[in-house]
């Protein structure tokens, strides 16, 4: 009976490790939380890997630029590369999410271009 109530202690330990394993693989492995965000505002600071917008209420948020972070500007749209293609003092419009903490930019977008005030795109480089 001894031995019978032992097996059966080491078991239900074993099993209880095993079940602790478990959840601590499955919190590890969650995926992060992502959540959209969207602003308009001006340009305040620019760089290769990150672009700050103020908003007309004086909110400000950096959001990291990439390689796949999309420029669109009245040129055309440019995969990567979007810190060159604005300055300080632009107006644009910014899509993104918030992953973990940190925006991260999908779309930087000239105000004209995202107000649809620029010229239509099958007219690009027709004169």
């Amino acid at each position: 009976m001894g031995f019978f109530v032992a097996l059966t202690a080491a078991i239900a330990m074993h099993v209880g490790d095993d079940r602790a394993t478990a959840v601590r693989d499955v919190t590890q492995t969650a995926p992060a939380v992502q959540q959209p965000v969207s602003q308009q505002g001006k340009i305040v600071a620019v760089s290769p890997t990150s672009v700050t917008a103020q908003s007309v209420d004086g909110f400000a948020r950096t959001y990291v630029i990439n390689s796949e972070t999309n420029a669109i500007t009245e040129s055309g749209s440019l995969a990567g590369g979007t810190g060159a293609s604005f300055a300080v003092n632009d107006e644009v419009s910014i899509v993104g999410i918030v992953r973990d903490g940190t925006a991260i930019a999908t779309a930087v977008a000239d105000k004209q271009v995202s107000n649809l005030d620029g010229p239509p795109m099958d007219a690009v480089g027709i004169q």
